[in-house]
């Protein structure tokens, strides 16, 4: 069974693999009324948000920068608009990290010309955007967290001469597991700066990102972790219980 990107594929053989029934659709609006609270949808964000929201819960998504996670960001960041960006030179011109609030409404980018200001949005959207000072990133990973450890690390873009400290990947999972409403499932994406100082580069939702290479089962049973802990139930997936190693 093929699905409708490489992602969903993974996470249908990882499912498989776990002894899940899979019932496959072409539109959300097919399966929308018979989906109930024990069910994972694979899907997209707004499709995945739809089935959370059909059951009362909204705004799960997690944090890109949690405040017990901001002392590793090593770098500014603020709030503004891209109606306010567009509109003042000294913006548009600042060479900022931008990227939308809103999961997913475009990919976040360097603004340094009105050129960049292409699609993100059109005035009528004026989307809620945070905003960054560049820095100088040459290797960035994908740290997979589930239940409270790292599940795995999988690198995705730069310079294999830079790796990260696990040093500090030690006391940035020391500080999440200070976070009283965290996540069961997610990925923290760390850097590596020209100056060699591990960073945090922002936080991902389980429901809401690809599998960077993950092994299809344990990519399953990471989308699980979180589906459970949005809709407040049991993770059958969940083989600590049974005494296993995940």
């Amino acid at each position: 069974m093929i699905g409708h990107s490489e992602n969903f594929t993974k996470a249908i053989y990882g499912f498989s693999e776990l002894g899940a029934e899979i019932i496959p659709y072409q539109s959300l609006d097919e399966i929308y009324d018979l989906v109930t609270e024990e069910d994972i949808v694979i899907d997209y964000i707004d499709q995945c948000e739809s089935i959370f929201r059909k059951f009362g819960y909204d705004n799960v998504h997690v944090e890109d920068y949690p405040e017990c996670l901001r002392k590793y960001l090593g770098r500014k960041i603020w709030y503004d608009t891209m109606n306010s960006i567009a509109g003042d030179e000294n913006k548009w011109s600042a060479g900022w990290f931008v990227k939308p609030v809103k999961s997913k409404a475009f990919t976040g980018k360097v603004i340094q010309s009105t050129q960049d200001l292409i699609g993100c949005g059109n005035y009528s959207e004026d989307y809620e955007v945070i905003c960054s000072e560049t820095v100088d990133i040459r290797r960035e990973w994908r740290c997979f967290i589930y239940y409270d450890r790292i599940y795995d690390i999988r690198p995705y873009k730069g310079d294999y001469h830079y790796t990260y400290d696990p040093n500090v990947i030690d006391q940035i999972m020391n500080d999440f597991r200070k976070w009283k409403n965290r996540p069961m499932a997610c990925a923290i994406d760390i850097g590596v700066t020209a100056s060699k100082e591990t960073i945090l580069v922002e936080c991902n939702d389980a429901y809401a990102l690809g599998s960077y290479g993950l092994t299809d089962f344990k990519y399953a049973k990471f989308i699980s972790a979180r589906w459970s802990q949005i809709l407040e139930r049991e993770d059958e997936f969940d083989y600590r219980k049974y005494g296993v190693e995940e």
